[in-house]
């Protein structure tokens, strides 16, 4: 009985030792699948942050040029020294016009958080991307809320910049679309426009408009370059 009590308990150890290796191994093989599942998804979240960043500098850099012959058009209507011509002015008006917004993908940060995976992220990770996530919310809302604001006032700069027709071809290119003449302003109309108090401070406001869109873009460029120092400070813990 002796031995064969030893025997039982000698099988019982392997099979303890069995099962515990077994679960080591299985463990181990959800670890790896983490791992590559993780710098698939860091991997990707990066790429999605870079491509952003890029959206947010090239709306920066077309706001400063947009503002840029905003001050020219303002210095005319304030009868300050301005060398543009009124075809340049009513070009920069008509510019200005176009409202226009980065784009914005997060499929692959939405895609994360959805599946799960947003939990093999650190910590500090996912602070940032929510930092992020908030700071785009807030973008976009403020977009949303200044373009109802001018919806009124831009369909009267419309007509009055003779912009209908470049509206129209960017649409539809391949039709013709004739501007009734009472919305025609010849440049004595227009610089007598122009000069009016309305119009400045009309003008003045979607100059008003862009600058405050910088500041949002520079407070997303901000959270991108400090998400993107996160993963790349936690990528390899």
């Amino acid at each position: 009985m002796g031995k064969y009590f030893k025997y039982a308990i000698g099988e019982i150890i392997l099979v303890v030792i069995g099962i515990l290796i077994a679960l080591w191994i299985n463990n181990l093989n959800i670890a790896n699948q983490q791992n590559k599942e993780r710098s698939i998804l860091i991997s990707n979240l990066k790429q999605e942050l870079n491509e952003n960043l890029d959206q947010f500098n090239r709306r920066t850099n077309h706001l400063a040029i947009t503002n840029k012959n905003l001050i020219e058009v303002l210095n005319f209507s304030a009868s300050a020294n301005t060398k543009k011509s009124l075809d340049s002015l009513r070009s920069y008006v008509t510019d200005a016009l176009v409202f226009e917004v980065a784009i914005l993908n997060n499929s692959r940060l939405s895609s994360a958080k959805s599946s799960g995976k947003f939990s093999l992220l650190s910590e500090d990770i996912t602070t940032a991307l929510t930092d992020y996530e908030t700071s785009i919310t807030n973008y976009i809302e403020f977009i949303n809320l200044t373009n109802a604001t001018f919806q009124k006032d831009w369909s009267q700069l419309v007509i009055k910049f003779n912009s209908l027709e470049n509206f129209h071809n960017m649409s539809y290119p391949d039709t013709d679309l004739a501007t009734h003449s009472d919305f025609i302003l010849d440049d004595e109309a227009l610089a007598k426009y122009l000069k009016e108090p309305e119009t400045y401070k009309l003008l003045h406001e979607y100059y008003t408009k862009y600058m405050v869109e910088k500041l949002w873009l520079r407070e997303l460029k901000s959270t991108i370059e400090s998400a993107l120092v996160a993963i790349e400070s936690n990528s390899h813990d």
